[in-house]
C-alpha cells in the first residue's frame, strides 16, 4: 500500500540561507556556496536569452510557431486542441473568480478541490502539446540559460567572489557531469517556494523580526534592488502577516502558521462583514447552505436549532440567566 508523505521542511535553514544570501551544497567531494538570484541577475538573464534565441534561429532550430504550423498540416495538433487549453485556462480563471465571493469554508474547501482538478487537467493537456512540439528556439534557449545561470552561481567561498567553475570548464562538463550539478542546484534551491517562506515567516523563532520589518535596512543592510529576489519576498510576505495579525486578531489558533489558510480566512472575514451583522439581526440568523463549522469560521455563536443569541434573548422575554445562557452556548 503506498502513502503520500508530506516532506518535512526545515525552516530555520531556509532562513538562514535567506539572510545569507546563498545556499551551502555538496558536489565532487567539496562545499560549494550558491549564489541567490537578484532582480539585477535577472535582467542579464533576460539580455543572454535573447542571444541564445538568435543563435538557434541561425542554426534552423524552429520556432514554436513554426512547430505548431507544422502539427497543424499534418493534423496532429489542431485548433480544437489549443482551444482545448484555452477552454481550461477560462475555467481555471472563473474558479479563481468565483473563489474571491465566498466567504463559507465548505464553500472555499469545495473550490480548492475543483482547482486542483482543474490545474492538473490543464497540466496534462500542456505536456501532451509541449511533446509534439519538442524542441525549439524558445525551448533552447530557455534551457541554455536555466544552465548558465545554475553554473555561475556556484562560488568557491561565502564571500561570493571566487566563481566555481571557469568558461572553459564549462565547455568542458559532460552531459552526466551537468545533470548532476543541476540536479545538486535543484534539490536545494527548490524549497524557496512562496509557500514555504510564507510559511517560515510564521514560525514562532522568527515573529520577534516583525516590527523592523518596515525598513529594509533593518533586515539586511542593503538596498533594496542589491537584495535576493528571496530576501525581497520575505520583507513582503513579513509586512503582510504583520498587517494581517494587526488587524485580524481572531484568527484561529489552528491556522496561524498555514499561509494559505490564513489569507482564505482574511478574505471570508472581509466578504461577509455584511452576513455576520446581519445574523443578529431579526429574520436573519441563518446563512443558506452554513455548517456549524462555517458559522464558527466567521466569528458566529449558532446554537443547535439554528436561532441566533438575539432570538434566544428574544424568546425569554429580554431577559435570560446562568442556566439559558449555558444551553444557548452549548
Amino acid at each position: 500500500m503506498s502513502s503520500t508523505r508530506k516532506t518535512t521542511v526545515n525552516y530555520r535553514y531556509i532562513f538562514k540561507d535567506i539572510v545569507s544570501g546563498f545556499s551551502e551544497v555538496d558536489y565532487d567531494k567539496q562545499t560549494f556556496f550558491v549564489k541567490h538570484l537578484s532582480a539585477l541577475d535577472q535582467v542579464d538573464l533576460e539580455v543572454l536569452e535573447e542571444k541564445f534565441y538568435d543563435k538557434a534561429k541561425k542554426r534552423g532550430l524552429p520556432t514554436e510557431e513554426d512547430m505548431l504550423e507544422r502539427l497543424k498540416e499534418e493534423e496532429m495538433w489542431l485548433g480544437k486542441d489549443e482551444a482545448e487549453i484555452t477552454k481550461q485556462q477560462k475555467y481555471i480563471t472563473q474558479l479563481e473568480n468565483t473563489r474571491k465571493q465566498f466567504y463559507l469554508k465548505s464553500d472555499m474547501e469545495a473550490n480548492l478541490v475543483q482547482m486542483k482538478e482543474a490545474r492538473l487537467k490543464l497540466m496534462e493537456l500542456e505536456a501532451a502539446k509541449e511533446q509534439l512540439v519538442g524542441q525549439t528556439c524558445e525551448k533552447y534557449s530557455k534551457n541554455r540559460v536555466s544552465d548558465h545561470y545554475i553554473l555561475k552561481s556556484f562560488y568557491k567561498d561565502s564571500e561570493l567572489t571566487q566563481e566555481a567553475f571557469s568558461v572553459e570548464h564549462i565547455d568542458n562538463l559532460s552531459n552526466d557531469e551537468l545533470k548532476i550539478i543541476i540536479f545538486t542546484y535543484n534539490t536545494r534551491l527548490s524549497m524557496f517556494t512562496d509557500e514555504n517562506i510564507q510559511s517560515m515567516a510564521l514560525q514562532d523563532f522568527y515573529s520577534p523580526c516583525y516590527p523592523f520589518s518596515d525598513n529594509v535596512m533593518n533586515f539586511f543592510n542593503k538596498p533594496l534592488f542589491q537584495l535576493s529576489t528571496n530576501q525581497v519576498r520575505l520583507i513582503i510576505f513579513t509586512r503582510m502577516f504583520k498587517n494581517i495579525f494587526e488587524n485580524y486578531p481572531k484568527i484561529p489558533d489552528s491556522i496561524r502558521k498555514e499561509p494559505s489558510k490564513i489569507i482564505d480566512y482574511v478574505n471570508a472575514q472581509d466578504r461577509s462583514k455584511d452576513v455576520v451583522d446581519n445574523l443578529e439581526k431579526e429574520g436573519a440568523s441563518t446563512v443558506m447552505g452554513a455548517t456549524q463549522e462555517d458559522y464558527e469560521y466567521l466569528g458566529h455563536k449558532q446554537t443547535p436549532s439554528g436561532a441566533s443569541l438575539t432570538d434566544k434573548l428574544k424568546e425569554k422575554g429580554g431577559r435570560m440567566d446562568m442556566k439559558d445562557l449555558i444551553e444557548t452556548m452549548s
